[in-house]
């Protein structure tokens, strides 16, 4: 079964409100297994929503429409639909009863601007039963035209308990849907591809989405059953697996924080960091995960190089010799953090984010992360491309991830892309 999304609204065109619903309402359908022919974006202008939903019902089976419901000038949906479809806007008394006891409950004078919200194409069902919000279904030419709201909670709110159980109810898209998202670091597209094609695996959908800094491949398959779809999804994230045992680090809304942190807590561990060029970002990032109390004890956010040597207890030669971004100072920085805090591990990170700064001897994007273990403290040299921002977020994602590679292997030294010294 196939369908389409038309939302509607200047302000979206414009791109002054991002169209969160559209996306939201095309992931729940495409979870309930039915196809989305179409998302559509289209300003408040009659012609051109007329002209769209004409066309759009030629070619689905079903289309869901946003936006332009409210009693403004500019909300023209109503109108539009009306004139294209050759139907009479009919004043709904219900409809205005209850506009009328919405503005005495909120204290407000008669407005009879909202007298708009009661005129609806003719056959129109209002979806809500209590009339507290706009939205409503009319069928035409017996396929279900769904009319919501632009509000994104009250659009949710509809779509969830009313357009959705439609459709299972009426238009059953007859496949169960099972879809994984497996996420990879320090992986590129192209290098995922071609596993799968040397896999060979049949039955199922694949997306490659690259969600900085990670890549989510999006495994999909449709089937009669649930065990069927599932059984495909499985037996290729398996394989996958095997082939990238350290980059697939976990699954759906499994951030690469939460997988260190489940890391942490099941060997009672705990971990502590130092940050220089991050500014706090690994610590944020840690933090982020509730109940990182378990295994976070605390981090530092040594910027200045007094503040090394203060907080952390880096020897001020090792700055004055080798500089503030070297081995010698990330390995200080992560021994002092974890003798500060009384962890297990800690983390360190101090380089060159940029833009400013750089040299021919240490260019934009040299960062040094240190890695220190109860039995060993060491450091490695990364060359990170990018913005300040991209510099700062992978130096923050490759450090917590080599601890977690740590944890996994043992291998104080696993291979990265962007490492330029062991």
């Amino acid at each position: 079964m196939r369908g389409a999304i038309l939302a509607i609204g200047d302000e979206l065109v414009s791109g002054k409100v991002a169209n969160t619903t559209s996306f939201w309402a095309a992931a729940r359908l495409f979870e309930a297994g039915y196809e989305v022919f179409e998302l559509l974006t289209v300003p408040d202008r009659k012609e051109n929503i007329a002209f769209h939903l004409l066309r759009l019902l030629k070619e689905t089976d079903f289309i869901i429409v946003s936006g332009g419901l409210g009693p403004t000038e500019d909300d023209l949906t109503n109108e539009a639909v009306a004139e294209a479809l050759g139907l009479k806007l009919i004043s709904r008394p219900e409809i205005l009863s209850r506009i009328r006891e919405n503005e005495r409950a909120q204290g407000l004078p008669v407005n009879t601007l909202r007298d708009k919200m009661a005129l609806l194409p003719g056959g129109a069902k209002p979806l809500s039963e209590d009339l507290s919000v706009a939205g409503y279904l009319l069928l035409y030419q017996g396929k279900p035209l769904f009319f919501l709201p632009g509000v994104p909670s009250q659009f949710r709110k509809l779509f969830s308990e009313k357009v959705l159980p439609y459709l299972k109810s009426r238009l059953p898209s007859g496949l169960v849907t099972v879809s994984l998202t497996l996420r990879f670091f320090d992986l590129r597209e192209a290098e995922i591809n071609r596993a799968v094609r040397e896999i060979g695996i049949s039955g199922v959908e694949l997306g490659f989405y690259p969600v900085f800094p990670e890549v989510h491949l999006t495994v999909t398959a449709r089937a009669k059953t649930e065990a069927e779809a599932r059984g495909r999804v499985l037996s290729l994230a398996e394989r996958l697996r095997a082939c990238f045992p350290e980059h697939l680090f976990g699954e759906d809304e499994e951030e690469l924080p939460l997988v260190l942190g489940r890391m942490l807590r099941a060997r009672g561990a705990t971990l502590s960091v130092a940050e220089s060029c991050t500014g706090g970002l690994m610590a944020s990032l840690i933090t982020r995960i509730p109940g990182s109390s378990d295994y976070f004890l605390g981090g530092a956010v040594t910027y200045a190089n007094r503040a090394k040597v203060e907080v952390l207890g880096v020897p001020e030669r090792f700055i004055r010799l080798f500089g503030a971004v070297s081995r010698e100072v990330a390995c200080a920085m992560a021994e002092g953090a974890r003798k500060r805090f009384g962890a297990n591990f800690a983390l360190s990170v101090t380089g060159i984010a940029g833009p400013a700064g750089g040299s021919p001897e240490k260019p934009v994007g040299t960062v040094w992360i240190g890695l220190s273990t109860p039995g060993e403290t060491v450091a490695r040299k990364f060359h990170f491309p990018g913005t300040r921002h991209e510099i700062q977020t992978l130096s923050a994602y490759t450090a917590l991830d080599w601890l977690r590679r740590y944890l996994l292997t043992g291998n104080l030294y696993p291979t990265y892309r962007f490492a330029k010294t062991p």
